[in-house]
């Protein structure tokens, strides 16, 4: 059997359901290759750093992680490496979150020795060139690099060296698969591929374990609310909500994507009792009318069960600190929905009059009764198959098993 080396970001505590989906979907395309592919998981903090959240606790994930920084040797054992998902490669990731996280966990003493550590993991610097060329990136992002990060005298040219050298790179959005084939001098090759969660297809996560929760949507559906974990939500969204229900005759739900209090801005919504799991997070997206929220990989999971999103996003903000983390920037919310024409479906915090919501309301209305939504969900799993089946078939030439 090929062994595969899968590296993915940490998810600690698998607080983040987005990023879960994300990793489970390497498993969904490993068990549709036929149990040929034995995966071996790495990342860069285990997620039992912290206590594991309620909805995961007891769930037999098909994944074991190892310490990449323990075993950053083992490597060089596997018949291939794949960097799944994510803003691994991006010089902010490992300047902000990724360095923070270092020095937060006592794993480095300063930035300096962060970035080095993270350095040879990430961009594999002490690792031959012969790893390279066995290595795939799936899914990931560089959507805010600039030339300035290239011109970095370290991050640079090891960025460069392994976007270059490695078998094949696919980005989860043309803007970095742009900047990829400027870099690797090859305009012909498709390197946009889909959001790695998006490779699940619809029945593949049923291994989960679900429960009732997620099988009591209220007779002719409802709408999903989750909102406040990534935009400051403006005073009149709430009543916007409302009208979306009203319109669409479906009460509005709190959908708990993340672990947290509906927040006292989102107005009055109910929330279904009981802790739901992370299967039923996930069976319960297709059930809904539509879903209203900030979050990036709700969104993303959403359109790909076929139900359509409401996607809200902030106005970017400058970035000045460590600390403003470039990996949760609005950007990459309006970058899916302007990928797949599905631009109807993002709306800003910005100020609007009344008459401009209600514009918009009507449009979106019509878009979901009149079969626009279900062209831009058909649009976005078609481009998914279609990436996945480029994936595993580059996987399995290279691992020789095609």
């Amino acid at each position: 059997m090929a062994r595969v080396a899968v590296i993915t970001a940490p998810n600690i505590g698998y607080r983040n359901t987005g990023m879960l989906t994300v990793d489970l979907a390497f498993e969904s395309l490993r068990r549709r290759m036929g149990g040929a592919v034995d995966a071996n998981w790495y990342t860069l903090h285990l997620p039992e750093t912290v206590e594991l959240r309620e909805g995961a606790k007891g769930t037999d994930f098909p994944f074991r992680f190892r310490s990449l920084f323990d075993h950053l040797d083992e490597l060089r054992e596997h018949d291939a490496v794949v960097f799944w998902g994510d803003f691994l490669h991006a010089r902010h990731y490992m300047e902000q979150d990724a360095t923070n996280r270092l020095l937060d966990f006592g794993f480095a003493e300063d930035r300096d020795i962060a970035r080095a550590q993270l350095h040879r993991t990430l961009l594999l610097s002490d690792q031959p060139d012969e790893l390279l060329s066995r290595t795939l990136s799936y899914g990931g992002t560089i959507l805010h690099n600039t030339q300035s990060d290239l011109e970095d005298k370290e991050y640079g040219p090891l960025f460069t060296r392994l976007m270059t050298r490695s078998h094949r790179v696919w980005m989860r959005e043309p803007l970095s698969a742009a900047k990829i084939a400027h870099l690797r001098r090859d305009p012909a090759t498709e390197y946009f591929g889909s959001d790695a969660a998006l490779l699940s297809r619809p029945g593949d996560l049923g291994h989960l374990p679900a429960t009732e929760w997620s099988r009591q949507v209220p007779d002719g559906g409802a709408i999903g609310v989750f909102l406040g974990a990534r935009s400051t939500i403006p005073d009149w969204l709430p009543g916007l909500c409302r009208k979306v229900s009203d319109r669409f005759g479906a009460p509005l739900e709190w959908l708990p994507w993340f672990d947290r209090d509906i927040p006292a801005q989102a107005g009055d919504i109910a929330a279904r009792p009981g802790t739901p799991t992370v299967g039923d997070l996930l069976g319960v997206l297709p059930r809904y009318r539509l879903i209203i929220t900030d979050t990036y990989h709700l969104a993303v999971n959403a359109w790909g069960t076929g139900t359509p999103v409401l996607c809200v996003g902030a106005p970017e903000p400058v970035p000045t600190t460590h600390d403003d983390y470039l990996t949760l920037s609005q950007v990459k919310k309006h970058v899916f929905h302007l990928a797949y024409d599905a631009a109807d479906f993002y709306l800003t915090t910005a100020p609007d009059t009344a008459q401009g919501h209600e514009r918009r309301l009507d449009r979106l209305v019509q878009l979901v009764e009149g079969g626009g939504a279900d062209a831009v969900a058909a649009r976005i799993r078609e481009h998914a198959d279609r990436s996945a089946t480029a994936f595993t078939g580059t996987l399995a030439s290279l691992l020789g098993l095609s």
